[in-house]
């Protein structure tokens, strides 16, 4: 998991765990090096100590070549020092003239030293299987009578400084242990207010403006959660206002659709009225007139009267086509008396003087609908035909009505020059609203419109409408 991904909790963990570590390891790094320094200074003066007695007790015996008790007296000092790897004598030329070796000077060890400038002893380093041996030269005498070389193994030291670092780890180890107890549940007491706050957080985010934390502390936190509580109040009223305005809002929407749907009841009411009127009475009053006509003809001797009454005739013949064809525009009345696809049948038979091919699919058998989506289908229909011939310069439309359980689906598509969105929008400025009067007739009735037009291509529309 990324850094950034861990929880608080885990993040501040992970930083004072890793600082103690940090911290112990630098001790543990710095204590081993003074340590170190510390011992080499010990084991330098312990060697010097030791030179120094058996410099002391040495002298005469060197002075009168009594080798033998130089030699026991060097290996019981060796012997009741641990540390005290050898001791050389060497005489003020250097030479060894005695040792606590029994097979002689080992392989590396030089059997002289240099010795100049020496004040009170010098140190020399030399690398063994034993590890680092500290040869300390004392000189007897000021160098006059010889030198005693001490070799101090620092093996024992270096035990007692792995066991000393061994349990300062472990204690520290403890230590850290127990502080990070300690700061774990410290920061749970700190982070739990936290984590109250991004819970509250995340139900705001789910629209829960009603919560509240409670964490009654002054400090950056306890303000931060009055903030937050100040925030959730605030945001809780501005939803209630919201719920207020939306409340009126779909009031009106509601009572507009309501008003539309009577304009589109009231209309199409006159549209039948006018139709009924233009068919009984003005369609009836005019066949009257063509009886007459023809009784006027019969009554007539001249020609040219009877010419006149012909033509009279055939402008009255053309009048009352005319007239019955408005009618049937206005409500068809195939849509009352044989049903919506024979309705669209008859209205797309009248195309035929466009020269658009038009082909309708749709079953008949199938389509069982209520009127008001019946009479809607018909006029969405009549308005995307009518804006095709219009603007489109289609040659072919493909009309589509399928109807399922739930819904009925109407779909128009031609071959046209299609449009674009800023044309569509241009459009609506200069009030040409067919595709606007569609939207309004498919909302009325809780369906879907959806256009899909490419310039050039064509233009396709879908209209889906809910049957329950």
């Amino acid at each position: 998991m990324h850094w950034y991904r861990r929880s608080l909790y885990a993040k501040i963990a992970l930083i004072i765990v890793g600082t103690l570590l940090l911290s112990i390891l630098t001790l543990i790094i710095m204590m081993r090096g003074v340590t170190h320094n510390l011992i080499e200074n010990q084991l330098n003066v312990r060697g010097f100590e030791v030179g120094n007695y058996i410099a002391v007790l040495s002298t005469n015996d060197i002075l009168q070549e009594n080798h033998y008790a130089i030699l026991e007296r060097i290996n019981k000092t060796k012997d009741k020092n641990k540390d005290v790897r050898y001791i050389l004598i060497a005489n003020y030329m250097g030479q060894v003239i005695a040792d606590t070796f029994i097979d002689g000077l080992p392989e590396g060890l030089p059997a002289t030293v240099a010795v100049e400038n020496m004040e009170t002893y010098i140190v020399n380093k030399f690398n063994s299987n034993e590890g680092v041996i500290y040869e300390i030269v004392v000189p007897i005498e000021n160098g006059n009578v010889g030198f005693v070389r001490v070799g101090m193994s620092s093996g024992g030291m270096q035990q007692i400084l792995n066991h000393t670092l061994t349990e300062f780890s472990l204690m520290a180890i403890i230590l850290c242990t127990i502080a990070v107890i300690l700061a774990s549940w410290q920061m749970s007491v700190i982070i739990r207010p936290i984590q109250k706050l991004s819970q509250a957080a995340e139900e705001i985010k789910n629209s829960n403006y009603s919560v509240q934390t409670l964490c009654k502390s002054a400090d950056e936190i306890g303000r931060l959660s009055q903030t937050f509580n100040e925030m959730a109040a605030s945001l809780k009223q501005k939803e209630d206002e919201n719920n207020e305005l939306l409340k009126a809002l779909q009031v009106k929407e509601y009572n507009r659709t309501i008003l539309i749907s009577k304009l589109f009841t009231a209309q199409e009411d006159e549209r039948k009225r006018i139709s009924r009127e233009l068919h009984d009475g003005a369609g009836q009053s005019i066949t009257s007139l063509l009886a007459y006509l023809k009784i006027l003809s019969t009554e007539v001797k001249g020609d040219r009267q009877h010419s006149l009454i012909n033509s009279a005739r055939d402008v009255i013949v053309s009048v009352l086509g005319e007239l019955r064809q408005m009618a049937v525009d206005l409500r068809p009345p195939a849509l009352d008396d044989l049903g919506l696809v024979a309705a669209i049948e008859k209205y797309l038979h009248t195309l035929s003087v466009y020269h658009i091919k038009i082909v309708l699919n749709a079953d008949e058998q199938q389509l069982k609908l209520p009127d008001s989506i019946v009479l809607a289908l018909y006029r969405i229909l009549q308005e995307a035909i009518t804006n095709i011939i219009r603007h489109a310069g289609a040659t072919e439309v493909e009309v589509s009505l399928v109807s399922e359980s739930e819904y009925v689906k109407l779909i128009i598509a031609d071959n046209g020059c299609g449009f674009s969105d800023k044309s569509l929008e241009n459009a609506r400025r200069q009030n040409r609203l067919g595709l606007y009067g569609i939207q309004e007739r498919v909302e009325i009735l809780n369906g879907n419109l959806a256009i899909q037009s490419t310039v050039g291509t064509g233009t396709k529309i879908m209209i889906t409408i809910p049957t329950r």
